[in-house]
This record gives C-alpha cells, structure tokens and sequence, in this order.
C-alpha cells in the first residue's frame, strides 16, 4: 500500500502515534489510511484546530455516515485510539465513547462454506479462464481457492507466497511478516501439497521464474494482489449463483471462518474438547491471543446437534453417578 501523506492540523502527532503503535509489533496500514482520512477532514473544516473536541468527532462521523457499519465501527476505533494517545500530550482531547457508533442490530452472519461449494468454484476457475492468453491463470485461481479452503489462511498471506515460502518436499509453507509483524509455518496434508507441485509444474512449463524470492501466484498482468484476487474470486461467486441466507454473495473472508468452524466440528465428532485445543487454532490462524480466534468459531446446525448430543451424555452419566451413589 502507498504510505499515506499525513499533513493536516494533527499530522505530526498522526505520524507519532503511527510510529510508536508499530514499534510495538502493529503494522496499522488501515489504521493509518483511517487517521489520514480524519486528519484531511480536519484540515478542510477545523484548519486551525490543536485540540480535538467532540464536535470535530461527531462532525466527522456525519460526514461518513453513508459507510457501512463495520466501516464507521473501525473509524471510531481507530480515532480513540488516535485520542488516547493525544490525551497524554492535551488533557482538553476529546476521548471518544466505545458507543459512539450505535450497535447494529442485524449483523451479517458468515457465509459457511461446504466442501461442494468450494469445488463448484474451483471448476468454475478452470473454466472462467481457459480462454485468457495467460494459460497460467486457471490454474492461479483454483489453486489459491483451495488453498484458502484447506489451510484458513488470509488471502493476503496466500497472494504473498513467494518460491521460497512453499516448501514442497516437507509439505510446509512459510508465512512471513502477517498482522503484528508475526511469521509461521503451516504445515499441509498429501494432497495440499501435491496440489501446490501441479501448481509449480505450471508455472515451470509456462517459463515463470523460479528464483527463490520470486512470487510463487501470478495471474495475467504479474504477480497475485490482494484486490485483484479478491475480485477475481468474488465473481466466481456471482457465476456460480453462491448466496448467503441474505441474498448476498459471501465474502471471501468467509472461507477463513469456515476452517475454523470445520475445525471445531472435527474435534466435536472425535469426542475431544475443542476449547483446550484453541490456542492451537489461534497460531495455525496467525493470531496473538485467543479472544482474536473465537470471533472466526460460528455454530452450525450440524455444529449444534453434536454439542448438543455431547451435553446430553454428560447430562445422562452424570445421572447415572447420582444415582448409583445414592444406592
């Protein structure tokens, strides 16, 4: 992303902040993006301004009203933040309430995948770009939607896989600098991993570097981005008639929830506590703590017939403990 030029009545203490947050592990390109936004706003109806009150706060609210919820949401977290931190250099800052974006009462639900779906949409990759002149291109996107489907990871992650990261031969792939500047390993099943060999072979036989620090996805005009990935997978929703209860076409972020309500169904079927495991889960997703991780765990009606069948035969043996001691 381009770095963002900060120059409004609360540039510099934007820039400290900025700086300060990302010493501490923070990568805060969004977050940037956000102040940047405030700060013009600033600049164009408070030019003169050197503390910042509710008024400028509000004001700003109103002029993005028009944004989606989730949107304002992070605005205003981002602004508090931003507050607390000027609070320490003006006592007079305005801190702005947690509240101050009403809740919203309906929120949107994730779209859970099933296994048919994401194959409808990696055939459905195939033959969307079988006719592009980049020959490569069916198999970028079928491959990284699988990929997406089998490992839970972002999409930013699988798009900045370089030669280097994806280890074929220990079926291992190497993550590098996600959210909070962290690195992980994530380790593939047998067919994730030959997946990823057909895809390699591909890139070979179509004469595509294999220089260790070179992208290892592209599509027709280079390497793999976020936005252009995003997109391309979006459509093949669209294609394929895919819907949420809504009336909606899934995000693409869904996929990542779907792993992990997958994940917690696997360990519901094989009798085992999901919750002792969640810190497991919480490294493989590249999380800093398990409150990040529990946000992506979302019950299904499959989901919710084995918890429950699980706390009927506790509830049942715990009967029959009683009833034994009471003999």
């Amino acid at each position: 992303m381009k770095k963002q030029q900060i120059s409004g009545p609360m540039g510099k203490y934007i820039e400290q902040h900025l700086a300060l947050r990302r010493s501490l592990g923070f990568i805060y390109r969004g977050v940037e993006y956000t102040l940047n936004a405030f700060d013009q706003y600033l600049a164009n109806h408070f030019p003169h301004c050197q503390v910042i009150t509710r008024e400028m706060v509000i004001s700003y609210l109103d002029s993005i009203r028009h944004n989606k919820y989730s949107t304002r949401s992070q605005c205003i977290t981002n602004i508090r933040q931003f507050c607390r931190f000027m609070f320490q250099h003006n006592r007079e800052t305005y801190i702005p309430e947690k509240n101050l974006v009403p809740l919203k009462k309906d929120q949107i639900k994730p779209y859970i995948f099933t296994e048919e779906d994401i194959i409808k949409l990696i055939e459905q990759a195939k033959k969307s770009h079988v006719q592009q002149k980049n020959v490569l291109l069916p198999y970028t996107y079928a491959t990284i939607i699988g990929l997406l489907w089998v490992t839970g990871m972002r999409i930013g992650e699988v798009v900045h896989l370089k030669i280097e990261d994806v280890d074929i031969n220990d079926g291992i792939l190497h993550v590098r600098q996600t959210k909070f500047f962290k690195s992980r390993l994530i380790p593939l099943s047998p067919s994730a991993t030959q997946a990823l060999i057909a895809y390699k072979e591909q890139r070979a036989r179509f004469g595509y570097s294999e220089e260790p620090e070179t992208p290892f996805f592209f599509h027709s005009k280079g390497p793999c981005t976020t936005d252009a990935t995003f997109r391309a997978i979006r459509k093949l929703m669209i294609k394929i008639g895919l819907k949420t209860v809504q009336g909606q076409t899934p995000r693409v972020h869904d996929i990542r929830h779907s792993f992990a309500t997958r994940w917690l169904l696997d360990f519901y079927k094989s009798n085992k506590d999901p919750t002792a495991y969640l810190p497991v889960l919480a490294t493989y997703l590249g999380h800093t703590n398990i409150s990040n991780t529990q946000v992506y765990l979302h019950p299904s009606i499959e989901l919710m017939n084995l918890a429950g069948q699980q706390l009927q035969a506790y509830t049942l043996s715990f009967r029959g403990e009683n009833h034994e001691t009471r003999k």
